[in-house]
């Protein structure tokens, strides 16, 4: 596969977009611009503790009276308003919550000895690695380029973007494997057909980042936002349930929004825009017989294909044969059968008198380390076996393929060769491993400061005092859900931190916790595209810069910019509309609330 044809010297630079893009590569290179942030979040939680900064989390709680019920005995009862519904009140719920200084003795401690987990703790790295060891191999043997070629023979070149947005928006399903196949997947056979490869990387991490919270299946994340829609929402109703399933109506009606969206953003926006710059593909225009494999080559692409299948073959056997290895439901653990937990601690002086039961204590020497009195949280949270299982499979789905291509073309003539391929994929993430190392810094130097739960802690209370009507609310929490991804990384923690305000809150004026959990998608995955927390943004750099070498952070908000917005505003107004009409947003998961009686 050729170079594409290089820009010109000095494109010429019009528009907004290409005022964004010329700010945001003025910007540090991305390793530096997250030392930079990390530097930042230092000094703020110093001046925030040193000026006595505090947020008071808050929650609503039900109004209750005593009522004699028929025996004649005195209970508490929720008190109701005039349509019937619970009355609800904003309580303060435990202690202010104060920025933690870095700049002490405890948090330069904790900088220092926190530095190498906090660069592997960061959840996208083992993925990245481990697949790009396969995928790197088919590619530098030619299996990727053959499939390219007879993908591109075989696909009408007007289908193309919304085939590939529509695949982006399904991926979810197998967790984030779509953001390391999809993208330079889409990008090779966008350059095969003539077209920019940068338009094709666009739409397919348009569909796969920005399409997030949409698509025709359940995922693995769903069962964990029902698991905590469902805490908040006995706060107002004790026998309140949410099941998985509880946004899978609306979530297939917004893989065809995000799909359409997606193909008018590409062909109208982004394509043309390249091409004015001068990126083009460096096969424009080519005839078929440009394309066409040689009868070698066919022979090769027929045997590792019927490899690939082989192997999903296998994996599809080991998960839906009953009793087979993959079949069911299952929770990873570590060798011991141990797994792994997220839970508060307390630290004591070796001599301080212990308040809690013996089997809570961790350590009492040199500390007294204990268990605090909260809730446990699983690293790794049960599912079924198959989405555990995710990179072994992307790993040798293309590893057997591209041994196999390129055996039977004469690129793998030694162990040597297989080496050389397992260290072409390495070579490709160099740059990725850089920079998430800075990342991972600023990423956890925000939430150990306290500064991620004080903002959404202050937005939340701002949005929950407003009397507004409903449509406005939704519009309004889609926009606080998108201001909060660039304070919080991951779907799961920024959900933890807002559902226990707005899904109450939602009920209090008779909207159910599944469209909250509905415009909680939108937020979440519009901005997924552009801001830097999300830890995948670095390999869809790296891939951009094999096409454009100069690309920086900016030429990608910049490229991905129009998709956010367009999704923004065409999914927020297809819930909307969603809500007027009615429509359940999947099985028994109306969009209104009425309280028991």
């Amino acid at each position: 596969m050729t170079d594409p044809t290089p820009a010109p010297a000095h494109p010429p630079r019009r528009g907004l977009l290409d005022l964004i893009e010329r700010v945001g590569n003025a910007l540090p290179e991305p390793a530096l611009l997250f030392a930079l942030l990390a530097a930042i979040v230092i000094a703020v939680s110093a001046v925030g503790s040193a000026l006595g900064w505090k947020v008071q989390p808050v929650q609503p709680r039900v109004v209750m009276v005593e009522e004699v019920n028929q025996a004649g005995e005195k209970v508490m009862v929720p008190k109701r308003d005039a349509n019937g519904r619970p009355e609800v009140e904003l309580v303060e719920t435990g202690a202010p919550i104060a920025p933690k200084s870095l700049l002490t003795s405890e948090g330069i401690y904790w900088m220092l000895s926190s530095m190498l987990r906090n660069f592997t703790g960061l959840p996208a790295l083992g993925l990245i690695f481990v697949a790009m060891l396969g995928i790197g191999l088919a590619e530098k043997f030619g299996f990727f380029g053959a499939m390219m070629r007879s993908l591109a023979l075989a696909t009408p070149k007007w289908l193309l973007t919304p085939t590939i947005v529509f695949l982006g928006s399904n991926s979810s399903v197998a967790s984030d494997a779509g953001y390391i196949i999809l993208p330079p997947l889409a990008a090779a056979l966008y350059m095969t057909m003539g077209r920019p490869p940068v338009a094709g990387l666009a739409a397919a991490f348009a569909g796969v980042a920005g399409g997030f919270g949409a698509g025709f299946f359940p995922t693995g994340g769903d069962g964990v936002v029902a698991g905590f829609a469902q805490d908040a929402a006995r706060v107002i109703d004790p026998s309140y349930s949410v099941g998985i399933l509880h946004n899978l109506y609306f979530k297939s009606g917004s893989v065809i929004v995000i799909t359409l969206a997606g193909w008018w953003v590409t062909d109208w926006i982004v394509e043309p825009r390249l091409r004015r710059a001068g990126m083009t593909g460096a096969l424009e225009g080519p005839a078929a017989s440009d394309l066409a494999l040689t009868p070698e080559e066919k022979r090769a692409l027929r045997m590792s294909l019927a490899g690939m299948v082989a192997v999903l073959g296998i994996f599809g056997a080991l998960i839906f044969v009953p009793g087979a290895p993959l079949h069911g439901v299952g929770q990873p653990t570590l060798a011991n059968g141990s797994v792994l937990l997220s839970h508060p601690i307390t630290i004591s002086p070796a001599d301080a008198p212990v308040a809690v039961p013996a089997h809570d204590v961790l350590a009492k020497d040199p500390f007294i380390v204990a268990e605090a009195p909260a809730r446990s949280r699983l690293q790794e949270t049960p599912g079924d076996r198959w989405s555990h299982v995710i990179v072994p499979i992307i790993f040798l789905a293309f590893l057997v393929p591209g041994l196999i291509y390129g055996r039977m073309t004469g690129a793998v003539k030694s162990q040597k060769d297989v080496i050389e391929g397992f260290y072409h994929g390495i070579r490709s993430i160099v740059p990725v491993l850089a920079i998430a190392f800075f990342m991972g810094q600023f990423v956890n130097y925000f939430a150990y400061t306290g500064l991620d739960r004080m903002l959404a802690y202050a937005g939340g209370s701002l949005l929950v005092t407003a009397d507004l009507p409903v449509p406005m609310l939704i519009v309004l929490f889609v926009a606080l859900v998108v201001f909060g991804d660039f304070a919080i990384s991951g779907m799961l923690s920024k959900f933890g931190v807002l559902a226990p305000i707005f899904i109450p809150m939602f009920m209090m004026v008779g909207k159910s916790p599944e469209l909250t959990t509905a415009a909680y998608r939108i937020g979440d995955s519009v901005v997924n595209i552009i801001t830097p927390l999300n830890s995948y943004l670095l390999i869809i750099l790296v891939v951009l810069q094999k096409y454009k070498k100069e690309a920086g952070l900016g030429s990608l908000i910049s490229l991905m910019l129009p998709y956010s917005i367009a999704f923004g505003l065409a999914w927020t107004a297809f819930l909307v509309a969603w809500f007027m009409l009615g429509f359940d947003l999947g099985p028994k998961a109306p969009v209104n609330y009425v309280p028991p009686f």
